[in-house]
C-alpha cells in the first residue's frame, strides 16, 4: 500500500510541477507562457506519469478521479483518503519547489477569468472533468478497450481540455492541481479554491454513473 501512495505522490508531483514550472519559467527570457504550451506540457506530463506509475497505483493523480473510480465501484473507498492525501501532498510539494527555484509568486495558480460567473466556471470544470473521467473509465477499466494506448489517449485528452478550459478557469479538472499552488501562493487562488474542488468532483461522479449505463 505504501508503494501505491508513494506512486500517487510522485505522479501528482510530476503532473503539477510541469505546468506550474512552465508558468514560472514563462516569465524568463526565452520562456513560453502561452496556453498552447500549458496544454501540451500538462498532457505530456500526464502521459509520462501514467507510463511511469500506472502499473503501481493505477495512476489516478487526481482526487476527483479517485472519487470517480470509487463511485464506479472500481476502487475501494477505504483507500480514497490515503490517495487524496498523497495527491495533495505531491501537488503542494511541486508548487513549493517551483517557488523555491523561481521565487515566490502565483505560479500556475487557477483563478476564474475576470468577469466570469461562478456558475459558468463551476459548470465548465464539471464538464471537463466528466469528459476526462469518461475516457479514463473507457480505456483503463473496460476490457473491450485497447489498454496499450490508455496513457496516450488520456494525455491527449488533457491537452485539448486544458486548451478549451484555459481561458475561463485554467482548465484544472483536478482539485490537487489547483489546491497545491493555491496553498503555496494564497490570495485569490485560495479564495476560489472551492470551485476547483466541487466542479471536478461533480463531473467525475456524473461520469461514473453515466459509464455504468454505457457498460
Amino acid at each position: 500500500m505504501k508503494q501505491k501512495f508513494l506512486a500517487e505522490l510522485l505522479g501528482t508531483f510530476g503532473i503539477v510541477f510541469a505546468p506550474v514550472a512552465l508558468s514560472a519559467s514563462g516569465k524568463l527570457h526565452g520562456g513560453d507562457s502561452s496556453l498552447a504550451a500549458a496544454a501540451w506540457v500538462s498532457g505530456l506530463a500526464v502521459l509520462a506519469m501514467i507510463t511511469a506509475f500506472g502499473h503501481i497505483s493505477a495512476a489516478h493523480f487526481n482526487p476527483a478521479v479517485t472519487l470517480g473510480f470509487a463511485v464506479s465501484g472500481k476502487f475501494p473507498w477505504k483507500q480514497v483518503p490515503g490517495y487524496v492525501v498523497a495527491q495533495v501532498l505531491g501537488a503542494t510539494l511541486a508548487a513549493g519547489l517551483t517557488a523555491l527555484i523561481f521565487g515566490a509568486g502565483a505560479h500556475g495558480t487557477h483563478v476564474p477569468a475576470v468577469g466570469a460567473s461562478v456558475l459558468s466556471c463551476l459548470v465548465l470544470e464539471a464538464t471537463l472533468a466528466c469528459l476526462l473521467m469518461l475516457l479514463i473509465l473507457a480505456v483503463a477499466t473496460d476490457p473491450r478497450a485497447s489498454t496499450p494506448v490508455a496513457g496516450v489517449a488520456i494525455g491527449l485528452c488533457v491537452v485539448f481540455l486544458v486548451w478549451i478550459g484555459g481561458p475561463l478557469t485554467g482548465g484544472s479538472m483536478n482539485p490537487a492541481r489547483s489546491l497545491g499552488p493555491a496553498l503555496v501562493s494564497g490570495g485569490a487562488a485560495l479564495t476560489h479554491g472551492w470551485i476547483y474542488l466541487l466542479g471536478p468532483c461533480l463531473g467525475t461522479t456524473v461520469a461514473a454513473r453515466l459509464y455504468a449505463v454505457f457498460r
